[in-house]
Formats: structure tokens, C-alpha cells, sequence
């Protein structure tokens, strides 16, 4: 029990110092996690997105991404860098092209950042969900590997 107490304060100074921007907080603010506004990111796909700080879409923002456990994302890009932190579950992130990243087990507390227009794969490994918070600086937007022609590099 003292060894996850000590994880969760090491992870909550951990994002809250990852979350803060160049920008300064005008006030400051409280989600519960049940109150985490999740929505899926579109119609027929299973992850959900829950914003917590900015929109992602536009420029800074940290969200939250839910998966159900065995979820396998297809490879894909971004056209932002980010930064990411499990919270919840087992996860893979991986490079297909070079192989990077395919052994390291990415558990609860676990880190890694992600450049833009580099195709990746993801999966949740474990049986139950995964939460993954995601922290972007740039407009962010998700493409699939057969549409990467539309964004050049």
C-alpha cells in the first residue's frame, strides 16, 4: 500500500508539472476522474478522449485517452510532438519502421514522447482499459499510414 501511495504522489508532481504551459493559470482547477468528460474521438472507433487543459486540436492541451483492454491501434502519425504517461492499464508504443520502442513495458507512471510525423503503432496489452494521459504544445490531429501522403513532412 506505501509503494502506491508513493507511485500516485510521484505521478500526480510528475503530470502536474507536465501539464503546465508557457502560459500562466488564471485560476486553478479541479476534475474529479469520474468527472472526466470522455467522448469517443469518432463515430465507430473505440477511443475516447477526455479533455483536461486546452483543445488539442488548436495548440496546448492535455487529454485523456481511453481504450478497452486488447485495443490495437492501426499505425498512424500526429502532427504535433507529444508527451505521454500511463495511468491505467499495460500499454505498448512502438515504432514499426525501426523497431524502437517494442520491447520497453509501459505500465502505470510509465513515459514517453512521440515526434510528429513519425508513423507509430499502440496497443493496450492488458485484459482491463487503459488511460493514457497525452500532452501537446501544437495543433494535434491523428492520420493513418495510407493517408500520410496528405501530410508532408
Amino acid at each position: 500500500r506505501r509503494s502506491g501511495m508513493r507511485i500516485k504522489a510521484k505521478l500526480a508532481t510528475l503530470l502536474s508539472g507536465l501539464l503546465a504551459t508557457s502560459a500562466l493559470a488564471t485560476e486553478n482547477t479541479y476534475i474529479a476522474a469520474e468527472s472526466i468528460p470522455f467522448a469517443f474521438e469518432a463515430p465507430g472507433q473505440p477511443q475516447q478522449l477526455g479533455p483536461l487543459s486546452g483543445v488539442r486540436s488548436t495548440g496546448p492541451a492535455g487529454t485523456m485517452l481511453k481504450v478497452r483492454g486488447g485495443f490495437r491501434a492501426p499505425i498512424h502519425a500526429h502532427t504535433a510532438d507529444y508527451r505521454a504517461i500511463v495511468i491505467e492499464g499495460q500499454w505498448k508504443h512502438w515504432v514499426p519502421e525501426t523497431g524502437e520502442g517494442q520491447e520497453v513495458e509501459l505500465l502505470p507512471g510509465a513515459y514517453w514522447t512521440q515526434r510528429k510525423d513519425q508513423m507509430h503503432a499502440d496497443a493496450c496489452v492488458s485484459e482491463t482499459h487503459c488511460v493514457i494521459l497525452l500532452i501537446n504544445e501544437d495543433p494535434y490531429e491523428t492520420y493513418l499510414a495510407e493517408k500520410a501522403q496528405l501530410h508532408p513532412k
